[in-house]
């Protein structure tokens, strides 16, 4: 049971060298992927400069447009003796003037208001970019992991057949070692040649692709084996995890997406109201004519406001409705994802006794066995190859097992932010 429960832990604990204190340093652990994962990493940079920019067009939003400056001639002679002068008419006159766009306050609030939800949103964004970017780092380095076992248990098995194909040659002048046996024996060593070239082939690749996270780092040396730490409680306690949602920075980003769009049904709605300018321009005359000021209002006339401003008002309050139902989209997801999680957690625990209460001691016994049978001389040599090949297959099942209750504890991880 110690040994059901250790190999259990592997669905919910970290990882932890089994190595010398001397070699520890170079040991790549699980933890130490999912840090090398965080750090300079370009794409986490970009949401930063993204939120940046939000705040400060959030700034901008808030204040009235720039005030605008006009200079020109007003009432210039195109015709005549006088054309194009400016001091030969009465009503010819210089002019300066300066005019200010009114925005409303509601306005600009609602649009100040949406770029700061807008900055958060990037900041979710940035942390639900984060928790899936450890994820996959550790999924990375859990298949570097598992490929790299099943080939040092492939490369082992190769070995010792090779050793044993040595002696069998060198016995075929005997009774005990036929040329069957030797024939035989070279399909088996070939075969094992073969997967142990295909899944070292699945090692370097593995090591690939975890270099897109890591770098050179991801090259490192991994550990022997997985750590030996107490079971933990939290993937049985369902409610727990599913309260973890609320939480889930997936999630957090729909529902200030929601919010942005609320933002923007409110600028709309107060654009249902028109702004209003003023002007205020000063005309200079020529001699002893009199100085010109004038002041002006400009509203808008919303003559069609059915077809203009509700149907944006319109538009805006559809897009709230649709990041509202996105937001409970993404949560219907997480849940179900966390159900496929408990689901596979139970299916690879279940495997894990079938295999360490049974299948694993059975295929020991085999080979003892075999090898008892060999030396009373009622069993070929052949039998005992078998019964090892069948060892090999459990030995290797099992290591994919653990692999997968790994990745079933970085899925619950990723789905509850819960380290364990």
């Amino acid at each position: 049971m110690q040994r059901l429960l250790a190999a259990t832990l592997l669905a919910l604990s970290l990882i932890a060298p089994a190595v010398h204190a001397d070699a520890a340093g170079h040991v790549l652990t699980l933890d130490e992927a999912a840090r090398l994962a965080i750090e300079h990493q370009p794409g986490l940079d970009a949401y930063d400069y993204a939120a940046l920019s939000a705040r400060e067009a959030a700034v901008a939003e808030g204040e009235l447009p720039d005030p605008v400056v006009s200079i020109g001639a007003q009432n210039v002679p195109l015709s005549g003796d006088r054309r194009f002068r400016l001091n030969a008419d009465d009503m010819t006159m210089a002019t300066v003037g300066i005019m200010q766009e009114m925005v409303r306050p509601e306005k600009r609030r609602a649009g100040a208001n949406r770029m700061r939800a807008a900055s958060e949103q990037w900041e979710l964004e940035r942390a639900a970019e984060a928790r899936r970017i450890v994820r996959d780092a550790k999924l990375a380095w859990t298949d570097a992991y598992e490929t790299a076992k099943r080939a040092a248990l492939y490369s082992r098995i190769a070995n010792e057949l090779a050793a044993e194909r040595q002696v069998a040659s060198r016995r075929l002048s005997t009774e005990s070692v036929t040329a069957s046996d030797v024939f035989q024996l070279d399909t088996m060593l070939s075969g094992m040649n073969d997967r142990r070239i295909a899944t070292e082939n699945a090692s370097r690749r593995a090591r690939a692709q975890l270099s897109r996270w890591l770098g050179d780092a991801a090259f490192r040396p991994l550990p022997d084996a997985l750590s030996d730490l107490p079971l933990a409680t939290a993937m049985t306690d369902r409610s727990a995890a599913e309260q973890s949602f609320d939480r889930h920075p997936e999630l957090a980003v729909r529902r200030k997406a929601e919010e942005v769009a609320r933002y923007e049904a409110q600028r709309a709605r107060a654009e249902r109201k028109s702004d209003w300018s003023w002007e205020v321009m000063y005309g200079h005359r020529q001699d002893d004519r009199a100085d010109m000021v004038s002041f002006q209002i400009a509203v808008p006339l919303q003559i069609d406001r059915a077809n203009r401003q509700d149907r944006r008002l319109a538009e805006k309050l559809a897009l709230v409705d649709r990041a509202q139902s996105m937001a409970l989209d993404q949560e219907r997801q997480l849940r179900a994802e966390f159900l496929a999680v408990r689901a596979d957690y139970e299916a690879a625990l279940e495997r894990l006794r079938e295999h360490e209460d049974r299948l694993i001691p059975a295929a020991l016994a085999r080979v003892e066995t075999a090898r008892a049978g060999y030396a009373a001389g009622t069993l070929p040599l052949s039998a005992v190859w078998e019964a090892r090949r069948g060892l090999l297959d459990a030995e290797n099942e099992h290591v994919m097992i653990e692999a997968e209750l790994l990745r079933v504890a970085i899925r619950h991880e990723y789905l509850t932010g819960a380290q364990q």
